[in-house]
């Protein structure tokens, strides 16, 4: 891609505009409350875009589209999941998580499961803290070796420096702002996103005289087949949903459930979020199909191999832009994906910032040592969050250079893993009352020990399934063993079922107080 300045003065602005977003929201922030979850003061429109936007990323813009253009309309089910995946994860658990995070007075997932269970020795806390830290740095890897590709491709930067100038944008507005400044900038970045998505294809359509013609294979077009024209099996559609079962573990789409300001908001969220997934999606997957032979049609179908001489189908995206559009309203496409990239990695370094002070055991009590200490406004434990942030950035940013991955593998470990080992778990926690501390225990570690068998051998055990993501083996496993593993132990005490009764019963305010 040739360099031109009109697409670095835009990326100059968009960041610029971060900051000032970032900046602003700072003065608001005075307590781990604000930092974590805003304060639980978000309104529908920016809880449903911030869900939505951080459970996408550089994946969404990138290899999604790569994956339409290569493999045809089959890849209509993920969109399929997806969209099912975002409408029963708030569905399920939107207004029963924030219910019962009020009432147990929880800012984190790990801090909710140990008072549900009321689990004294902080083994479940430390498991599920660990476990959270460790996918996301999968998936903050992710972003930055995305960002990285998008810089080096837009400038000519080495893959080294494209990831530290990724890490540095997305660490300082987050490491300003907090929770309101990242879902403040979520709702701009999911606009842009959007808009981006939508033009391109549509750009692509109008300029091209047979859009859906010359496609590769007889089954391009089929969602039922794949492009030689052989029918999908069980094992597609198994893998295919686990890009839905992954919403129900994503923690920093849980975070926004709990931060929604009343109840009373969380349909209206649920309803505007799922529907910008659709819109995101569904012409993500058009844009996919039809970039084809629109680049065929006018000769530039080449540039989709890279500098190593390799054909690399997840430069679509970042060809399209060039070879349709001027080079202002290129940079201005671009900052999609920087979009994508950053709307999933802000939200995944202040969640493992907001863990790693809340949660891990020698740092949560070197955190209540310093809470009621002031430092330019707010307590000592913001400012250790912020330190918390900047350590797991670098680590993330470290592994990005010294081990990088597919952006497709990364994401599809991180999500998946996350998914299997926490939804069962979340899902069973709100809704049976006799499941239990060693339940849950055993539902997590299943849950994320069949996933990474999966990610780590060919196919899973024995090569049985080879699947693109491992959530729905996850998922089964994780539910076996949590039914089992209660069954097999004692109940709950009386203190914890009533809580439960309690939370059941109705909603709670923002005192913890149950009412009608």
């Amino acid at each position: 891609m040739e360099f031109h300045a009109a697409i670095v003065v835009v990326f100059l602005l968009y960041f610029l505009t971060l900051i000032a977003i970032a900046v602003f929201r700072a003065s608001q922030m005075r307590e781990m409350t604000d930092y974590v979850l805003a304060g639980r003061r978000m309104g529908s429109f920016t809880s449903a875009l911030s869900a939505s936007s951080s459970s996408t990323s550089g994946w969404t813009m990138l290899v999604f589209p790569a994956l339409a253009f290569s493999e045809g309309a089959v890849h209509l089910w993920t969109v399929v999941a997806m969209v099912l995946g975002s409408w029963f994860t708030w569905t399920i658990l939107g207004a029963r998580l924030r219910r019962y995070t009020i009432a147990t007075e929880s800012l984190t997932l790990p801090d909710f499961f140990e008072k549900r269970f009321g689990d004294t020795s902080g083994m479940l806390r430390a498991l599920i803290a660990v476990l959270t830290i460790f996918f996301i740095m999968f998936y903050i890897n992710s972003g930055l070796i995305a960002g990285a590709k998008l810089l080096e491709t837009v400038f000519g930067s080495t893959h080294n420096q494209g990831v530290l100038i990724t890490l540095f944008a997305v660490t300082s507005y987050t490491f300003i702002g907090g929770f309101m400044a990242v879902s403040r900038t979520d709702v701009v970045q999911a606009l842009v996103m959007l808009v981006s998505f939508i033009t391109l294809p549509l750009v692509l359509i109008a300029n091209t005289a047979q859009p859906f013609g010359g496609l590769g294979g007889d089954g391009f077009l089929n969602p039922f087949t794949g492009t030689e024209g052989e029918v999908i099996g069980v094992v597609f559609l198994l893998s295919t949903a686990g890009w839905g079962l992954g919403s129900f573990g994503s923690q920093r789409i849980l975070q926004r459930f709990m931060a929604v300001e009343s109840e009373q908001k969380i349909n209206r969220s649920r309803n505007i979020g799922t529907l910008w997934i659709i819109l995101i999606f569904s012409f993500g997957f058009l844009f996919g199909l039809v970039a084809q032979p629109a680049l065929q049609e006018i000769g530039v179908i080449g540039s989709l191999v890279g500098d190593a001489g390799e054909y690399d189908p997840e430069r679509v995206y970042f060809v399209a832009s060039e070879a349709f559009f001027i080079p202002l309203f290129t940079g201005l496409l671009l900052t999609g994906v920087v979009a994508a990239i950053m709307s999933t990695s802000d939200s995944q370094l202040l969640l493992g910032s907001a863990i790693a002070t809340d949660d891990l055991p020698a740092v949560r009590r070197y955190a209540a040592r310093i809470e009621s200490v002031r430092m330019l406004g707010a307590s000592g434990k913001v400012w250790l969050g912020r330190l918390m942030l900047l350590i797991i950035g670098a680590a993330a940013g470290a592994s990005a250079i010294i081990a990088p991955d597919s952006i497709s593998s990364l994401v599809a470990y991180a999500w998946g893993g996350m998914g299997a080992a926490f939804g069962p778990a979340i899902i069973l926690a709100l809704y049976w009352r006799r499941f239990n501390l060693w339940g849950a225990t055993a539902a997590i570690i299943a849950g994320a020990v069949t996933v990474t068998i999966w990610q780590f051998s060919s196919g899973g055990p024995w090569g049985m399934f080879d699947m693109a993501i491992a959530a729905a083996p996850g998922f089964i496993t994780s539910f076996a063993a949590a039914w089992l593993a209660t069954r097999l132990t004692a109940p709950p005490d009386d203190s914890i079922t009533e809580q439960f009764d309690r939370v059941r019963a109705g909603p709670v305010d923002t005192a913890g107080v149950a009412g009608l």
